[in-house]
């Protein structure tokens, strides 16, 4: 009895360690009806092979953890994958090392792409650290992000933690932070 004790004391110990060590945000696009969202897909960034870029961790099967945790999180809000016709688009990025991303104040498009027409003045710069994870949902429709969550602090001494557990757990906290369901549960 004694040893069962002592192992889920331990496990409840590494768990709250592990949510400790990441930090958590999530901004929405104001005045969005999040309950016209039923369904995903990916973007054909994240179904596809590894990504072009300094500052993106190219690594398949870390994209794959990634995916199939956000799909947990989403499939578990009540969203379908649909792949045909999705309402929302899901977009992420892992960064292993500091940037400085340029994007907009509010929400458009998002810095992953498309050509918006903004004016200069509406630029603004967005720091990220290392061991950051960026998770965007796209209007499908419109094209604007009008969620995104950001886990930062994925990292070991080896550079991104690329453990399972640490990442379902980022997945996890962020999505905690979304509040919509595409069902009525």
């Amino acid at each position: 009895m004694k040893t069962i004790l002592f192992s889920v004391a331990l496990l409840l110990t590494t768990s709250l360690s592990w949510a400790q060590n990441i930090t958590i945000d999530a901004d929405k696009k104001l005045n969005t009806d999040f309950s016209k969202y039923k369904t995903y897909a990916w973007t054909s960034q994240v179904d596809n092979k590894l990504d072009p870029g300094f500052y993106f961790l190219n690594d398949l099967e870390l994209k794959e953890r990634v995916r199939n945790a956000v799909a947990f999180a989403l499939d578990g809000r009540g969203y379908t994958f649909n792949r045909q016709s999705p309402d929302l688009l899901v977009n992420f990025r892992v960064f292993d090392r500091p940037t400085t991303i340029k994007g907009y104040a509010g929400y458009g498009t998002t810095y992953f792409g498309n050509n918006e027409v903004r004016e200069p003045d509406d630029q603004t710069s967005f720091d990220v650290k290392a061991g950051s994870l960026i998770v965007n949902l796209v209007d499908k429709k419109t094209g604007q992000v009008v969620w995104r969550g950001l886990a930062s602090g994925l990292t070991n001494n080896n550079g991104f933690d690329r453990d399972h557990n640490k990442i379902k757990q980022a997945i996890n906290l962020m999505f905690e932070k979304y509040s919509y369901r595409a069902d009525h549960y």
